[in-house]
């Protein structure tokens, strides 16, 4: 929540600050305008959700780029600062895969707190 405040996003926008709140669905409502948080932030909430690290190699492993956008879905899993990457409707497969990506952020996660 912390990085989420300090990447300045709306308040409408926290709730989606965790693990159990970022979610496929709650994806979808920010695209159709469904939520009070605007689509466009699901990029600072990503960010932080991986804590800015690359999390390619455990995606590749958990199946991410197993979609008919390939590797082109690997870019959601490396979060370093100055990463940018304009999407286009071919990224659109690898939504399939979000809650396999979300999966290596939060077991990277757990492990740093040990």
């Amino acid at each position: 929540m912390s990085c989420c405040e300090q990447r300045g996003l709306p308040d409408a926008c926290l709730r989606h600050c965790t693990y159990n709140t970022y979610t496929k669905d709650a994806l979808t409502r920010m695209y159709f305008k469904h939520d009070a948080c605007p689509v466009e932030a699901s990029a600072e909430i990503q960010f932080c959700a991986a804590q800015g690290r690359d999390h390619r190699a455990c995606c590749q492993r958990n199946g991410v780029s197993t979609t008919l956008a390939g590797l082109k879905c690997l870019t959601f899993c490396d979060q370093r600062p100055g990463n940018v990457t304009m999407l286009d409707m071919s990224y659109l497969p690898c939504y399939d895969r979000f809650e396999n990506m979300k999966a290596c952020f939060w077991h990277d996660s757990t492990h740093r707190l040990k």
